[in-house]
């Protein structure tokens, strides 16, 4: 049997439970070839409806059943009531004319406040500099590769934690108008709000970055449990090491065991992140994350190529390692693809990495190939590294003419 979608497994359920009044979940994982975890989680949600009684073990109808309501024909009448079909088949469509119906990712990350310092030069220790200019945006690992992911036409859905300070309405503003589809937001009673201290230099564009997690560290698994759901309903899972390891490790755990493909981008580096790999399908690091990885130095493409070849051998199928202004070096299937680097007119490269990793997904996803997607990532990030702002990501349109 072929893998059902949730929406077709909750009708199957009520449809079972129409014939025989009670069931057990274990009959129920059985018969719909899914684990026992995944029919708890739609049981719960059929609960929540108020369609079932959940028991010790199983399930019954409640006094509010209805058998029907999760089948293909209801769910059009309600939507075709509310709004005209052409005007439903509009909105499955971004701006771009990418459709947006099944290409869905899950992305648990971070959300920083990036405050941001251009400077003549870097400063040497106990110097103190003039800025050329300061300004406070948004920011955080996770919150970009989200917004890079959907402005490239993916079907998005973005977790992340932040604090109750002066910064959560700003949070909550900037992700509400980024075109992310769904955005689940949790927020501490302890922590504040993420935050980064960015230091530009303006000549080169190239970075030093300081980060205070915050609320990031504070996800808990019950919170990464609430969101089940939505990670074991998307085709790809996306995250990066910003957040506490506990709530990652669940969250890749879940996505691991319903065939979801997961993706890490080894971001900041973390002591735990070879334990990690037994759930990865494609790792995304960069030349300091390769070498704390396998300790290898990665110099060259020579000591590249010993890198990926060495993560692939702790694991991992598929390696991309971002060179910055060297290109990307791909390793799948016991070959190495090259993708060069795009001249462009560096500006600033804070976020350059969450462009390249939003935009790839966001290809992969669509069944495109490891080396296409690479390409229009790469092109991605060139576009990102020409506007100042780590979230000021480029339109997916863009891409065509920079290739």
């Amino acid at each position: 049997m072929n893998k059902l979608s949730r929406n077709e497994r909750l009708t199957v359920i009520l449809k079972l439970l129409s014939e025989h009044n009670t069931l057990s979940n274990a009959q129920l994982a059985r018969l719909l070839q899914v684990t026992p975890k995944t029919i708890r989680c739609d049981l719960v949600h059929l609960e929540r409806e108020k369609q079932v009684i959940r028991r010790h073990g199983g399930v019954q109808r409640s006094a509010e059943f209805d058998a029907d309501k999760y089948s293909l024909d209801s769910l059009l009448s309600q939507l075709t009531a509310s709004r005209p079909l052409s005007a439903l088949m509009t909105q499955s469509l971004s701006d771009d004319g990418v459709s947006k119906m099944n290409n869905k990712i899950f992305i648990l990350g971070s959300f920083n406040v990036d405050i941001v310092s251009k400077l003549e030069r870097f400063p040497q220790p106990g110097e103190t500099l003039h800025s050329l200019t300061n300004s406070i945006g948004a920011g955080g690992k996770g919150a970009n590769q989200a917004f890079a992911a959907a402005k490239s036409g993916a079907n998005v859905t973005f977790m992340t934690k932040i604090g109750k300070d002066q910064f959560s309405h700003f949070a909550k503003e900037h992700l509400a108008g980024t075109g992310i589809d769904n955005t689940i937001i949790i927020e501490s009673e302890t922590s504040p709000t993420g935050n980064a201290l960015i230091y530009v230099c303006e000549p080169t564009g190239e970075n030093m970055i300081a980060v205070h997690s915050g609320a990031n560290t504070e996800i808990t698994q019950s919170e990464v449990s609430q969101a089940e759901q939505h990670i074991v309903g998307a085709k790809l899972f996306l995250t990066q090491l910003e957040n506490n390891i506990d709530a990652i490790r669940q969250s890749m755990m879940i996505a691991a065991e319903h065939g979801v493909k997961v993706v890490l981008n080894p971001a900041p580096y973390h002591e735990q992140t070879p334990e990690l790999l037994r759930y990865v399908d494609v790792i995304t690091p960069n030349e300091t994350e390769a070498s704390l990885m396998t300790g290898i130095e990665v110099t060259d493409l020579s000591s590249a190529k010993l890198a990926a070849k060495k993560i692939n051998q702790m694991g991992v199928k598929t390696v991309v390692i971002t060179r910055g202004s060297q290109g990307v070096l791909l390793y799948e299937d016991e070959r190495f693809m090259e993708v060069g680097a795009i001249k462009c007119a560096v500006t600033d490269t804070t976020g350059a990495g969450d462009a390249f990793n939003g935009a790839l997904v966001a290809r992969l996803v669509e069944g495109e190939s490891l080396l296409g997607a690479a390409r229009y990532a790469n092109a991605y990030a060139s576009l990102a590294v020409e506007r100042e702002g780590a979230a000021n990501m480029p339109d997916a349109a863009l891409v065509a003419a920079r290739l």
